[in-house]
């Protein structure tokens, strides 16, 4: 007897130790896609972080640490940032923040920073209510089935007739959340210089989310210009000039702040954009970054340090919002701290020097 009792012990402990290890498995899976795609991401290599993430969000459901998801949702932000898939990114920024079990993420290298607490719920609703995951690892697939050229020069942004800004968001959908990015492309990535010496001044642009309950999503990209063609072009001398809108969906960007904002700031975001798109441009006092900082202030985000000089003349610019935004000078007015705010580092066309 007694040894039938010691039989049927053993057998239930190796039934229970399999059972372990069989929901352990996953988990081990993901940590291991997990740990590739930092270092892809650390080096530049977006694809193939998209494929180690899109491996791991396939075993999902059968990961138990609210970490391990978190994490997951957060490497997905910023590769699918680096794609310019700015509504999956945020999507996935949202997720990642909202896992009960809170997960601040702080990548060690300096190459790129991601940070999120779970302390916010921003709009009262759940977050599968965003894009669901099934259509998420459709955009995944797309983004992993699509030959990305290297992109060694600039897609050239097209100019856009600005109220069709205001006007695509006038869709009559139900909104579940709404999202703001501000871009910017330093004229040196990394470092605090106006300009490079040779007329590359950069460029801060703006993207615009709404989420709608039917899972369909608004994406405007774009950003404030002086009007080209003019017989003298915008210069410390001569300063002043019409203004367009372009549309800057294909632009490329070192820093990324974002923010998921309520139905009342996002109103008067395009407001603002309403009234006053058609401001003339002005190098030193309504420039690219002018425009841009005014959207983001209207999310209450506060960045500081954003003004530098030029010869002749000073203003904010890419540069120094740049570095404010890398240097963590930045604040969410509405919590009094970072908690909401996603921002990270583009380094998708960095050159990968690991083996």
């Amino acid at each position: 007897m007694m040894r039938q009792m010691m039989l049927v012990l053993c057998i239930c402990m190796q039934l229970a130790s399999t059972e372990a290890k069989g929901q352990l498995l996953p988990n081990i899976e993901v940590i291991n896609a997990l740990k590739d795609s930092d270092h892809y991401i650390a080096v530049g290599e977006s694809e193939k972080a998209l494929v180690s993430l899109h491996q791991a969000l396939q075993l999902k459901e059968s990961v138990d640490d609210q970490s391990l998801l978190s994490h997951l949702y957060n490497n997905l932000a910023i590769v699918l940032a680096r794609y310019n898939n700015f509504t999956a990114a945020m999507s996935c920024f949202y997720k990642a923040g909202s896992i009960q079990t809170k997960y601040n993420y702080n990548k060690r290298r300096k190459r790129f920073i991601s940070l999120f607490t779970t302390e916010v719920n921003y709009q009262n609703t759940r977050a599968d209510n965003i894009i669901q995951d099934a259509i998420l690892e459709l955009m995944i697939q797309s983004h992993i089935n699509q030959k990305r050229l290297d992109r060694t020069e600039e897609i050239e942004s097209i100019p856009i007739k600005p109220s069709t800004i205001v006007e695509a968001f006038l869709d009559k959908k139900i909104a579940t959340h709404y999202a703001i990015a501000l871009l910017i492309k330093q004229p040196i990535p990394g470092k605090k210089n106006t300009n490079t010496g040779l007329g590359e001044v950069g460029h801060s642009f703006i993207a615009l989310i709404k989420y709608n309950e039917d899972q369909s999503a608004i994406c405007k990209t774009f950003g404030f210009y002086p009007e080209e063609g003019q017989l003298i072009p915008v210069n410390p001398l001569s300063p002043k000039a019409n203004s367009v809108i372009k549309d800057d969906t294909e632009h490329s960007w070192d820093q990324l702040l974002g923010k998921f904002v309520t139905k009342t700031q996002f109103e008067k975001i395009l407001e603002y954009i309403d009234h006053n798109i058609d401001n003339q441009y002005h190098l030193s006092h309504y420039n690219c970054s002018d425009f841009a900082l005014m959207l983001t202030q209207i999310a209450n985000i506060r960045i500081d340090e954003t003004v530098g000089p030029w010869p002749l003349g000073k203003g904010d610019n890419p540069g120094y919002i740049g570095q404010s935004i890398l240097g963590g000078k930045y604040l969410n007015i509405d919590t009094q701290n970072k908690i909401g705010l996603f921002t990270c580092n583009n380094n998708l066309f960095t050159k990968s020097t690991a083996k």
